[in-house]
């Protein structure tokens, strides 16, 4: 691992491009390294795809998962957790392997949507996952599939992401290849461009959190530099100069419209972590 960068810029390693500085920040290239990283109490992020960094900085050391390590078996994936989700979809459409349709244009790594059970399109990570190995209260440790606890947008996985085993059987290409080229031209279609985290609440009882947006009148509202795109509600998108301020009050405000509306309380897909002014 390279040596850490004290008072570290955080805005160019979240999607959002918001943020503030670490006390210490450096990146790490393997499982050694961030093993070691992670056991000395550090801040872990991927790519930074669901999360939102405070404008105050963060008072402590962050490090970025760049581990990139991965192999194929017959029928199944290693791979480590810093492999972008996206990149790892694409080997699998290359391959003629299933199981990652949905993930395809998708951003974020591994280790993160091994956390969050990413999915979309009817898919989800857990359908695939084998086992994870965790580093956990000091201990490296292998869970199977049923003790990562896997639910819609979670997981109960305690501790620091390492490696994972996902199903990858074999199949025809030509179909895995046209259900993920239509699975990016989906997200497309869908979804805004510009600088966002993916979807920022869950989905509720009552259906996507989007349409509740969009029905309590607040679908293109902005503050600062920050919008919740008037595409798609569920967005949030910094169209230049946001803050991340400017972005937690519209997640605010969203969940207070909401539930005036509907009585509904909507939860974030998105962690906060730093401090906010």
């Amino acid at each position: 691992m390279t040596g850490y960068l004290s008072n570290a810029p955080l805005g160019r390693c979240c999607t959002f491009l918001t943020g503030g500085r670490a006390r210490r920040l450096a990146f790490c290239y393997n499982i050694s390294e961030l093993a070691e990283a992670a056991a000395g109490g550090a801040l872990v992020l991927g790519r930074g795809s669901n999360i939102l960094l405070g404008d105050a900085g963060y008072d402590g050391d962050v490090v970025i998962n760049r581990s990139g390590r991965r192999s194929f078996t017959p029928d199944t994936c290693e791979c480590d957790s810093g492999v972008l989700l996206s990149a790892l979809a694409r080997e699998y459409m290359q391959l003629g392997r299933h199981g990652l349709e949905w993930a395809y244009g998708l951003p974020g790594t591994v280790g993160g949507a091994i956390v969050g059970n990413a999915g979309a399109f009817g898919g989800s990570i857990a359908d695939s996952v084998v086992s994870v190995t965790v580093l956990s209260g000091g201990k490296i440790k292998t869970l199977g599939v049923r003790e990562c606890g896997f639910g819609y947008r979670h997981s109960d996985i305690k501790g620091t992401v390492l490696s994972v085993i996902l199903k990858a059987d074999a199949g025809d290409r030509e179909s895995v290849k046209l259900a993920s080229e239509q699975n990016i031209l989906r997200r497309r279609e869908l979804q805004p461009l510009g600088a966002s985290a993916g979807s920022v609440f869950k989905k509720t009882e009552m259906g996507s959190a989007g349409e509740l947006i969009e029905k309590a009148g607040i679908k293109g509202l902005g503050a600062g530099g920050a919008q919740i795109s008037d595409k798609h509600a569920n967005f949030i998108v910094n169209r230049g100069g946001a803050l991340s301020g400017d972005i937690l009050q519209l997640i605010n405000t969203a969940q207070a419209a909401v539930f005036d509306k509907f009585g509904i309380e909507l939860k974030r897909e998105i962690k906060l972590y730093g401090d906010f002014y």
